[in-house]
């Protein structure tokens, strides 16, 4: 998805460790890639390689095509749409993030055998190693993204739905409607969870079921927020009172009671404040620390959702 919006520094971080990790043939004209040399090289063939990422991925406009180079070459030095597609200021952050990366100890300056001890040549230490094995797939690639949502057992079509407009939304820089699709996805699953937990008390704790049933269909209408401190709330009554309940019990750590109701909140007081006319524009970079954690909130949740209807 080509967006013509500058890329953050989490984002540039992602795509260095990508490029890092990378293992397919298809973003170097040569079929070059870092496994192929044992992790290690110059910075001329990281941002060669990432400037090919770029192109695969459609993460921005195509100003330089896909071009090849001697691995180990050291010149290392970037001119913007030149000879790679970025701007002046993502230029300045991509160098930014590999200082970083050399700090953190993702790299280390130098590389074995003829190409040197110092910069441009590096390698990836053994931490390192595990690092480029964990890279966040982040909203530039949203198919990626999708992809990994979709593997969740069960997931409501909905969640999907609303996630795939949230990903449009925020690739074309429209950040508040992202928040928006982003606020919806997360009820659907508040729903969800306490719809498939309710039926749930209804065959195993009755009367717990009936006081439940009352709280959440009151004559006043509760926001979702309240419902959902509701549902923790009975949660762990249901616990305390059904102790032979080994499932729900080895799930229950899983999911920090405080953490997710302030998530929970918190993207539903955001997605309420960017949803009604006023001033308040959403931080890019901050919507895209939603979207990092979202999956695996996602993950974490449909365990419960789908231990309750097994043993309904």
């Amino acid at each position: 998805m080509i967006t013509n919006v500058e890329l953050s520094n989490l984002e540039i971080t992602n795509l260095l460790l990508e490029t890092l990790a990378y293992e397919d043939n298809d973003i170097d004209p040569s079929g070059q890639t870092f496994k192929g040399y044992h992790y290690q090289g110059s910075q001329s063939d990281l941002f060669r390689l990432l400037n090919g990422l770029l192109i695969k991925k459609e993460i921005k406009p195509i100003n330089v095509a896909m071009y090849a180079g001697a691995w180990g070459s050291d010149s290392n030095l970037l001119q913007e749409y030149r000879n790679i597609n970025l701007s002046r200021s993502e230029i300045l952050k991509l160098y930014q993030e590999f200082n970083n990366l050399i700090l953190q100890g993702v790299i280390a300056p130098g590389a074995y055998g003829s190409y040197g001890p110092d910069l441009p040549y590096f390698h990836v230490t053994e931490y390192g190693m595990q690092c480029i094995k964990q890279v966040h797939i982040l909203p530039y690639d949203p198919d990626g993204y999708l992809k990994k949502l979709k593997k969740i057992d069960d997931i409501n079509d909905w969640v999907v739905f609303y996630v795939t407009e949230g990903l449009r939304c925020f690739n074309t820089n429209c950040i508040n409607s992202s928040m928006i699709n982003i606020g919806l996805a997360g009820e659907t699953i508040a729903e969800e969870l306490i719809s498939s937990f309710l039926v749930y008390l209804k065959k195993n704790d009755p009367a717990l079921y009936v006081s439940f049933k009352e709280e959440i269909e009151s004559p006043r209408i509760l926001p979702i927020s309240q419902k959902y401190k509701k549902y923790l709330g009975n949660q762990q009554k249901y616990l305390r009172k059904n102790t032979q309940d080994k499932g729900l019990s080895t799930l229950k750590p899983k999911l920090d009671n405080s953490s997710s109701e302030i998530y929970a909140t918190f993207t539903r007081l955001t997605r309420n404040s960017v949803s009604h006319p006023n001033e308040i524009i959403m931080d890019r970079v901050k919507v895209l620390m939603f979207f990092l954690s979202f999956v695996d909130y996602c993950e974490l949740q449909y365990l419960f959702i789908n231990y309750y209807k097994l043993n309904s």
